[in-house]
């Protein structure tokens, strides 16, 4: 049994991560076995995101406590938060193999800034690019434009070209 002050201090911790978060992703790990979660933490660390479990009513607490209206309760099972501080897209895409690959773990939503998504919004979030292929997909966009005028302006100078070498030939 936790103390108050117990609670309190993981209600503190709890809200000092929501504030800090680009996204937070709630899931149900029930029927997850003790290794696949250490295998999941692993994982998660690995980019820069953290996986926590505590209790519904300490969970609202502390969203109510940075002002985020959720209800962990209407969340069915046992809940899981997992917090991302640096990339919003590595922790989805990871919770979200990981999903695939143990049929009991299961995400339920998340919070992407201020916003609150569905566990279906997260999954087609996790489907996404990366930020480096997305940014590497608009600077193709930008570059297309420059590249293709270059290619015309160079047509223009190779017509010049041959039809130089043709009147030189010609004399």
């Amino acid at each position: 049994m936790l103390t108050k002050d117990q609670k309190k201090n993981i209600v503190d911790g709890l809200a000092e991560r929501f504030k800090r978060q680009k996204i937070a992703i709630f899931s149900d790990f029930h029927g997850v076995s003790v290794a696949k979660a250490q295998v999941l933490r692993r994982l998660l660390k690995k980019s820069d995101a953290e996986y926590k479990v505590a209790k519904k009513t300490l969970l609202d607490r502390a969203l109510g406590k940075v002002g985020i209206k959720l209800k962990t309760k209407e969340l069915q099972g046992e809940i899981g938060v997992t917090f991302a501080y640096v990339d919003e897209m590595a922790p989805a895409k990871t919770l979200s193999k990981f999903s695939r690959e143990n049929e009991t773990f299961k995400i339920l939503g998340g919070i992407l800034g201020d916003r609150i998504l569905s566990g279906k919004e997260i999954l087609a979030f996790a489907k996404l690019p990366g930020r480096e292929a997305l940014l590497a997909q608009l600077l193709g966009v930008l570059q297309s434009p420059m590249r293709g005028l270059a290619t015309v302006l160079q047509g223009n100078i190779r017509n010049l070209v041959v039809v130089l070498n043709k009147i030189k030939d010609k004399r």
